[in-house]
Parts: C-alpha cells; sequence; structure tokens
C-alpha cells in the first residue's frame, strides 16, 4: 500500500515556549513580513509552524482534556487556561500560518491560472487554520483577520459565520483545482507540500473530507445543511489510509514528535519507563476487555488499572506502549475512519445518501485498525488483515451511541478533534477531573492578553464552561 512518504525535515521542539510568552501575538500585527512568497520556501514555514504548535502545545497539553490521555503538563484541562498556551497557539496560526498563506495565495492568484494549484493549497489551508481557530476560541476574526492595513484592530465573526466562511473557501479551492490548466502549472515541491506532494487529486478528496467536516460542526449547531451533506457526499472522499492528511516525522534529531521529545529531554528514554502518559478512563473503559485489537497497540500493561482521570501513571498502572508514543508518530490532520463514521452517523440519523450505517461503521473500525497496525508509517506491533476481519465481524450492529464512540477513538491523539467530537456528542461521558474550577469538561480556551491590549474589538472572555454554538443540540 502507498505510504504519504513527506517527512518533516526540521521541526525543533523547545520546550520553554510552552512556558513563555511568543512575541508575536496580535491578529492585528503585520502577517506579510516575509521576503518572499515563494510557496516552495514558504509553505514548508506553515507546514512545520503549524504542526509544531498543535503536537507541543495543543498535543501535550490539551491532550488530557478528551480524556483520551489520563494527565499532562500546564493542562487546562480543570478549567484554567494558561495565557501563555492561547498566546503561543493564536500567534503561530493568525501570523507564522495564515498571514503566510495569505501572501502565498495572493501572488499566485496574481501569477493567474498557472499557479491555481498553489493557491488551493494555500486556500485549504486557511480554511482548516480557521476551523481550528473557532474549535478553540470560538468567536475569532474571519472577514477581517488578515489585512493588517485596512482593518488593524478587526472585529470577531461569530461561530457559525465562521463555519460557513470555511465551507465557502472549501469550494474555492476545489474550484481551483477543478480549473487548473493542462500544461505550465506551477511545479510544487514533493517537500513542500508535507501532505501530498503536490498531488492535486489528493488534495481535491481532502478538500471534500474537509467540508463533511465542517458541515457536520453546523449541523450540530441546529443549521439544516442536509442538502448540502448530500451533494458532499456525492463527491470524492476519503476512502483508504493512502488518502489521510498528515506531516510524517521522521524520529530523527529536530525532527520527533513533542511527546516524544518531552520524555526524552526532561525524563528518560521512552514512556513505558518514564510513567509520563497513559490512558484516560474512556479509552481504558472502552478498549479493557472489548477485543479491540487498538488496546495492546495503544496501551502496554494493561493487565494493570489505568490511572484515572488526572493522574500520572506509575509501575502499578498501564501506560501508553512506546509503539505510538515515539519519535516518529505522525501528525494526523485526517484519516477516512472520520468520514465512514460520519457517514454511519448520518445513515442512523436518516439521511439516505450515507449509505448503510451498518457498512460504514465497520468500514470506519476497520479503517481505524488498519491504520494502527499497518498503515501508519514506522508501525512497529502490527495486525493482520485476520485479526482485523475477525473483531470487526464480531460487531454488533450499531447505535448511535456506538458510533460516537468510534468516533472518540478514530481520533485518538488528534487534539481538537478529539475534544470537538466529545463536545459536539455528548460521548463518551467524560466528568470534570478532581479539584477542577468548572462543573463540566474545558469547553473554551480564553483569548490572549496581547491581543486584548491592543485590539478594542475582543470580545469579553467566557468561563471556561460555557458552551459554543456548535454544542447547541
Amino acid at each position: 500500500m502507498k505510504k504519504i512518504k513527506l517527512i518533516l525535515f526540521s521541526v525543533v521542539f523547545i520546550f520553554g515556549s510552552l512556558l513563555s510568552c511568543d512575541d508575536r501575538l496580535d491578529v492585528n500585527t503585520d502577517p506579510f513580513s516575509a521576503p518572499t512568497a515563494d510557496p516552495n520556501a514558504l509553505l514548508p514555514y506553515v507546514f512545520t509552524s503549524y504542526t509544531a504548535r498543535k503536537v507541543t502545545e495543543l498535543g501535550t497539553r490539551i491532550c488530557d482534556v478528551s480524556q483520551y490521555i489520563s494527565n499532562t503538563f500546564n493542562s487546562p484541562n480543570r478549567g484554567n487556561v494558561s495565557i501563555f498556551l492561547t498566546g503561543n497557539t493564536w500567534g503561530t496560526w493568525y501570523t507564522n500560518c495564515l498571514g503566510n498563506l495569505s501572501l502565498v495565495r495572493a501572488d499566485a492568484e496574481a501569477a493567474g491560472p498557472t499557479s491555481n494549484n498553489v493557491n488551493a493549497v494555500a486556500t485549504i489551508l486557511s480554511a482548516h487554520l480557521f476551523y481550528e481557530i473557532t474549535s478553540i476560541w470560538e468567536d475569532a476574526p474571519f472577514v477581517e483577520a488578515l489585512d493588517g492595513t485596512a482593518f488593524p484592530a478587526p472585529n470577531f465573526d461569530d461561530q457559525q459565520t465562521i463555519f460557513n466562511g470555511v465551507i465557502d473557501l472549501l469550494d474555492e479551492g476545489i474550484a481551483l483545482i477543478d480549473s487548473r490548466p493542462a500544461t505550465g502549472e506551477f511545479p510544487i515541491s514533493p517537500t513542500s507540500d508535507m501532505f501530498y506532494g503536490g498531488d492535486m487529486d489528493q488534495w481535491r478528496i481532502l478538500a471534500n473530507s474537509l467540508k463533511l467536516r465542517t458541515l457536520m460542526m453546523l449541523r450540530s449547531g441546529g443549521v439544516n445543511v442536509d442538502a448540502q451533506i448530500n451533494a458532499t457526499l456525492s463527491q470524492p472522499l476519503m476512502e483508504s489510509n493512502n488518502d489521510a492528511a498528515f506531516i510524517n516525522y521522521t524520529g530523527d534529531s529536530g525532527a520527533q514528535s513533542g511527546m516524544f521529545t518531552i520524555i526524552t529531554a526532561f525524563f528518560g528514554p521512552d514512556n513505558e519507563s518514564q510513567n509520563i502518559f497513559a490512558p484516560g478512563d474512556p479509552v481504558d473503559e472502552l478498549l479493557r476487555d472489548s477485543g479491540d485489537p487498538r488496546y495492546d497497540l495503544w496501551v502496554a500493561r494493561n493487565d494493570l488499572p489505568a490511572p484515572g482521570n488526572d493522574i500520572f501513571p506509575d509501575p502499578e498502572t498501564s501506560v501508553l506502549s512506546n509503539n505510538i508514543i515515539r519519535g516518529s508518530l505522525p501528525d494526523v490532520v485526517m484519516m477516512p475512519s472520520e468520514i465512514y463514521l460520519y457517514k454511519a452517523q448520518l445513515a442512523l440519523e436518516g439521511v439516505a445518501a450515507a449509505g448503510s450505517a451498518d457498512e460504514n461503521y465497520r468500514a470506519g473500525v476497520t479503517s481505524a485498525l488498519e491504520w494502527w497496525g499497518q498503515d501508519i508509517p514506522d508501525v512497529g506491533t502490527t495486525l493482520t488483515d485476520a485479526e482485523i476481519s475477525a473483531y470487526v465481524d464480531g460487531l454488533s450492529v450499531p447505535t448511535i451511541e456506538d458510533v460516537y464512540n468510534e468516533q472518540y477513538l478514530a481520533a485518538f491523539l488528534q487534539p481538537v478533534m478529539a475534544w470537538n467530537h466529545v463536545r459536539r456528542n455528548r460521548f463518551p461521558v467524560l466528568d470534570p477531573p478532581p479539584a477542577a474550577t468548572i462543573s463540566t469538561i474545558l469547553k473554551r480556551f480564553v483569548y490572549p492578553p496581547d491581543e486584548i491590549g491592543s485590539n478594542p474589538n475582543v470580545p469579553e472572555n467566557k468561563q471556561t464552561d460555557v458552551p459554543m454554538w456548535f454544542e447547541n443540540l
């Protein structure tokens, strides 16, 4: 099976960045500071800036909010969100990522149709970033976000507006792909496009898949988008793990997953010996004694109890396996298991175009098992086709709760998506950790102080247990 083989060559993880405030926090700071908009120079910078912040900060600091990990360092899971966490992520994604993508898009548009491929990549990446920004903060600058000259103090848009804008950006990206010229196209370097190496058919599939993801959030917020969903279901969507979008860490020095680097930099050689990351209660409860092969792939010492919420593991508890907490663990943006499980949910909710709930449910679980046991780069412990089939064939006809739980499991080690599934579906049912200052799990981040201080249009922060708009149903 073909693997996505692009490599993140140089992302240096500095633990101090988790503890100190980034000086590039403001949306209203001029983002257009790059000396060139050459996509083969700027795209790698955008990819690496995005994944470095996501893996080292979000991945290591909010992975216990959705409780797929029992406890982590400096987490906001009790309701207190660090200003450093919000500032670093906000600044990196708006300035380093979206600002430079705006440069790429503007230059590609000026270059004309031969750069439609470049424009499409930058547009689709921008849509994804805005999706994650609103998932973290809810209201955020969108319409006025990236024009610092015209809008030095951008207004904030509500979440429904942002999600609709994400859909528009994805449609724009798809249209750009479909209107590429037959010859003379700008050559995107395979090392610049860290998802697909410039394969625009794959980018079209990703855009359609991200569109379905966003429509599901609008639907959760009570908007009737079934006609748009039906239209999207008729388009090419992710079907196999060949279509997965992820950034591949090589495991070499300077290109290691941040979760692994924390362990080796401050504790010791690996997770199992140092007892840093362990499975959260929901993961343990869903997988223990279920026969699901992921339990043995993900969890070491799983004959011992899980440590419990808000508790670090010790030698007398289970721990996440070195099979997954490793330097070469990829940073996943989207996999086909997510698509199949959306279809299963939609089918159970009466959307006929989604197909069979049972078939999609089994396809989603199969795809997830194939990823972790066969297709993930640098796979260690493996699963055979027979082992996967035996488990999937033994599954009961799914209920909607079964589908929700599988959506949660399929987002394992995807910090924003796991959090979204829990908030959107309310499954698995999560209790706030002991000593939490809020009565629910964390629902949102607060705005960074530097942005509040420089932009009079920043809304007043809501309490961190206030549900977001998309949690309306």
